[in-house]
């Protein structure tokens, strides 16, 4: 290793490479049972000089049988380690720990070197490379081959259908593409009354259907052994598995260099010597001139997700002259290629702009991707190309307090979502879309097969639609999906509102409310709100960023007040004191004027920029003095007649009931209960019409304030019996002539993402 290697690296280096030590000796014992030219773990454990056997051993496999992919590795790791006794004693341990994993022998299908793997990757969250899971993988492959137009079962055809994965790390989802391809095959024959080829069908699978890319070669190497081990008797003449060139001299990408072209040719490392893409075969590495990627079927993915914010990790497992120096190259190809991806959302809005590169008409995208896809300001790039180019048939996203995730190693809210391609402007548009809300996130492929089942029970009437139905298994309950249109959904900026909520019955109440409709569960008629969008009735404030360019926090009394923070176990009235000041920073240090430019935007009232909705129980509030603020969005109206009496009114809204089902419904949603609001989503969303009201129903609005704007609301998860919400909403009830609706504060409380408790 490098004297430069750090302790936490060494450490990381000596436990990849005895997991890679232990997959080749799991793939030992199994050759062993099918070829008798392979010795057992237990006859070369005995040996005198094991560390000498098991490298003969691997040499014998490695000429005469191959599996070239599973054992140059590892025994070129066999070869740097003496015959010290701790080493001997440590080889020991691996040989046992193989042993046992053989015994369980379902385990070997299920990609449990990758799970290994990436609990062990200590750099994941600067790569981004999170795992997925299998009841997951095994849920968005069904999905996305449930209604391919090819019929497995026929060989030729077979033959032909291309599976990608761009960023394809230990190989989950190609294992997952791999059993669903054998089962429609399976199916196809059994119905065809044909003989069912099972050695032929994982060749073909392996050396025909299944393409995957990636930067790690360790990744890479765990995916050949895990589809190997499908059919651990065959000898694969190729596999098409590559690994990309990542950094050197050149500051490649990775597979975002066929952004920049459609097959990636030779680099030059940072020695000077030549280096290419490489494709791992039977036999060994063959070294191509170029990598490309075949027009394909469908593409899956679960991309890297690092942004390009909060310390701009993109690239961040690499130093940091190299990592600047390939986020320009990225910058300068996506605005050169004119590609309707955004790095502030991360590489995986990247990726999915490569993957509409070579997926074919009629062609499907099964992704695995953070939520803020469905709402995030800097996600739109790829929701337009989506609304281009195709149409959404599967989105599903979890709601289980446990998990609000899909990938092992991260705790960030995710979504699966499978979309067909097709002209963004054909008839067929107003076809439906599932979006299904677990309730219980899946934690076994038998979750997994029986969510599939319910959902392809769930018969889409487009005429009917939108429309709820229960996803159900038996007596077990999943959660519940919603059935809308395509069309529908294609038109909203954010997609937001059908995964909002666990619960169907609020997500229909959202819906008419945002058209300014109050239909309660257990009435008949409706109540009709006037409702506009913030951005007709007034301009919200400076981001975060402009307020820390311009200005810094001063203990001593300035002309410019802030509101610093969103301290929960204060900041819970209605009305709050500004807490801090703001002092401009040198000219040097910031724009001219732009600290006098930015106090402009200075207000009393406020909005919530971001929240923990567990512990926070504030969304606006109004202030004593105009201030700016880092973590609030202040908000001015255009019009400032009756100004006190309006912002009373706009805060009153956002905190009563129906104004947080809005807001929630529009959520940019993080990691569960943690969520945001940005200012391009905030301006666009639905609110009362404060302008519309009358004098009377104004004056309602700010006395109601006033009575309540120095009692202390409860934290959101409480609001069900929170006496100072009901007054807040008794008063918007009264003003506004609507009947009580303290139902939907009892319902929205018990929302997963509010209480953190499971439905």
């Amino acid at each position: 290793m490098s004297p430069q290697t750090s302790a936490e690296q060494k450490v990381s280096v000596c436990r990849i490479g005895g997991l890679v030590l232990v997959n080749a000796l799991i793939f030992q014992e199994v050759l062993a049972e099918h070829d008798g030219r392979v010795k057992s773990l237990q006859k070369l454990s005995s040996d005198p000089n094991p560390i000498a056997a098991f490298s003969k051993q691997w040499e014998f496999i490695l000429q005469r049988i191959n599996y070239y992919p599973i054992f140059h590795v590892a025994r070129e790791i066999l070869l740097e380690l003496t015959s010290h006794a701790e080493v001997i004693s440590a080889l020991e341990k691996l040989v046992q720990t193989a042993q046992n994993i053989v015994k369980h022998r379902a385990a070997l299908r299920h990609d449990l070197m990758g799970r290994v793997y990436h609990r062990l990757l200590a750099e994941a969250k600067y790569l981004g490379t999170y795992y997925t899971s299998i009841p997951a993988a095994t849920l968005l492959l069904k999905l996305a081959l449930k209604q391919a137009n090819f019929k497995c079962g026929d060989e030729k055809t077979l033959s032909n259908i291309r599976i990608a994965d761009l960023a394809c790390g230990t190989g989950t989802l190609l294992m997952a593409a791999a059993e669903a391809v054998a089962d429609r095959y399976i199916h196809d024959k059994i119905k065809a009354a044909e003989n069912i080829e099972l050695a032929e069908l994982q060749r073909n699978i392996a050396e025909n259907v299944i393409y995957g890319y990636d930067v790690l070669p360790s990744a890479i190497h765990l995916t050949a052994s895990t589809l190997a081990l499908r059919a651990p008797q065959i000898t694969f003449r190729k596999m098409n598995l590559f690994c990309m060139p990542h950094g050197g001299r050149e500051k490649r990408l990775g597979s975002i260099e066929f952004l920049d072209d459609r097959q990636v040719t030779d680099i030059h490392d940072l020695f000077g010597a030549t280096t290419t893409a490489q494709r791992l075969t039977g036999k060994g590495h063959e070294h191509l001139t170029h990598a490309t990627i075949p027009p394909l079927d469908l593409c899956i993915m679960n991309p890297p997700f690092t942004r390009s914010v909060g310390g701009n990790l993109l690239f961040g497992s690499l130093p940091d002259t190299d990592r600047t120096k390939m986020q320009k190259r990225l910058a300068e190809l996506i605005k050169k290629k004119k590609v309707l991806a955004n790095s502030t959302a991360g590489l995986g809005s990247i990726f999915v702009a490569i993957a509409d590169r070579f997926i074919k008409q009629g062609g499907r995208i099964g992704l695995v991707l953070p939520k803020a896809l469905l709402s995030g300001v800097a996600w739109d790039k790829t929701r337009e190309l989506l609304r281009r180019k195709y149409r959404v048939e599967y989105i599903i996203s979890s709601h289980d307090p446990n998990r609000w995730n899909f990938s092992e190693n991260t705790s960030l809210s995710e979504v699966l979502i499978v979309a067909v391609k097709e002209n963004g402007n054909s008839n067929q548009s107003d076809e439906p879309v599932i979006s299904v809300n677990l309730w219980r996130n899946l934690s076994s492929t038998f979750d997994a097969l029986s969510v599939y089942y319910a959902i392809d029970r769930i018969l889409p009437i487009i005429e009917n639609t939108p429309y709820a139905d229960e996803v159900v298994s038996g007596d077990i309950k999943f959660g519940e999906a919603i059935i809308s249109s395509w069309k529908t959904l294609r038109s909203r900026g954010s997609w937001m509102l059908n995964s909002a909520f666990a619960q169907s019955n609020l997500i229909e109440i959202a819906k008419k409310l945002e058209l300014g409709n109050l239909k309660l569960p257990h009435k008949i008629k409706s109540s009709k709100i006037r409702i506009t969008s913030l951005s007709e009735l007034g301009i919200l404030g400076p981001d975060r960023r402009g307020i820390h360019t311009s200005f810094k926090q001063s203990k001593n009394l300035t002309p410019f007040a802030s509101l610093w923070g969103h301290n929960a176990a204060n900041m819970n009235f209605l009305k709050l004191t500004s807490n801090d000041y703001l002092s401009p920073k040198s000219k040097k240090q910031q724009p001219s004027l732009q600290a006098e430019n930015l106090w402009k935007y200075a207000s009393s009232c406020v909005l919530v920029e971001r929240l923990r909705l567990n512990t926070q129980s504030l969304v606006a509030a109004r202030l004593n003095k105009p201030v700016l603020s880092n973590v609030w969005w202040t908000f001015k109206f255009h019009k400032k007649n009756n100004l006190a009496k309006k912002e009373k009114a706009l805060v009153m809204w956002n905190n009563c009931t129906l104004g947080l089902i809005i807001l929630l419904a529009n959520r940019e949603e993080t990691e569960g209960a943690w969520i945001g609001f940005k200012k391009g989503s905030l301006e666009k969303i639905p609110i009362l019409d404060i302008e519309s009201l009358t004098v009377l129903q104004l004056n309602k609005l700010a006395s109601a304030f006033d009575k309540v704007s120095a009692k202390p609301l409860q934290p959101f998860p409480k609001m069900a019996t929170d006496c100072v919400r009901s007054e807040i909403d008794n008063a918007i009830s009264n003003a506004l002539h609507l009947p009580d609706f303290s139902i939907l504060r009892e319902l929205l409380a018990q929302e997963p993402v509010v209480s953190l408790e499971r439905l």
